[in-house]
């Protein structure tokens, strides 16, 4: 009896992780006919995609190399157009595809990055929702190999209180998934010289591209306005001055 009663318990066990295991991979809707253009090469960017969806200036070596990681259930492609816009800049940008889109089962995949880009000299870590949950606790292990981490519509559920590591925290006033107390409530876990932006009227899909039908609240920050206000934070934060970051 109590065999068949642990079996059936660990059969329930396996449907679980299973089921999860799916939902998971099936990613969030995105706008693919616009990140399909953002996948594409020209005389700027050159754009690689193999283990990972790398944007490179064309014309020059980048010092700068930026790691995003995307959060739970997004496809890498749906931060496409935003990645593309720091090669634009000048920097490497590269994202980092989850396996069945869950971040946590790629927490280290900076490291492969990085082995593959020997060239470059500064790198930061960006992570959006899930995404920078394990950007954070990638940086707990691994903060010597960074200049910096960037959390969008995120926080930091790993102890970084007691690193020397520059910390940028871009919200959105209107997030309705990483709400504001949800950031409030973590934000012990960052260094005490982070540093903080909040985007009145930002939500939490505008942050990339998702599919238009996710963003429940309409009277939000148009998507590409919030965009480029997320792309200028960043990049000044990537800076050789980053405590300049704009408060939004």
């Amino acid at each position: 009896m109590v065999k068949r009663i642990v079996l059936g318990l660990l059969g329930l066990i396996v449907v679980l992780i299973g089921g999860t295991a799916v939902w998971m991979s099936i990613p969030f809707p995105y706008q693919e006919s616009v990140t399909q253009n953002a996948l594409v090469s020209d005389e700027n960017v050159t754009v690689t995609e193999q283990d990972f969806i790398a944007f490179e200036p064309s014309e020059s070596q980048p010092q700068v190399g930026i790691i995003f990681y995307p959060g739970g259930k997004t496809h890498a492609a749906t931060f496409a157009p935003v990645m593309r816009q720091f090669a634009e800049g000048g920097q490497l940008a590269v994202i980092t595809p989850m396996p069945l889109n869950t971040a946590f089962l790629g927490i280290n995949s900076a490291d492969q990055v990085m082995e593959r880009y020997p060239l470059v000299q500064r790198w930061y870590l960006v992570g959006h929702s899930l995404g920078g949950v394990a950007a954070a606790a990638y940086a707990e292990k691994n903060a010597d190999k960074l200049k910096g981490l960037v959390l969008w519509a995120s926080y930091s559920a790993s102890d970084l209180s007691g690193l020397e590591l520059p910390v940028l925290s871009i919200s959105g006033g209107k997030d309705l998934m990483t709400t504001k107390a949800d950031v409030t409530a973590n934000s012990r876990m960052l260094p005490a010289n982070a540093l903080w932006v909040e985007l009145p009227e930002a939500n939490h899909w505008n942050f990339g591209y998702y599919a238009d039908e996710l963003n429940e609240d309409k009277a939000v920050m148009a998507r590409e306005a919030q965009v480029q206000a997320v792309i200028e934070n960043t990049r000044r934060f990537v800076s050789e001055r980053p405590s300049t970051a704009s408060r939004g």
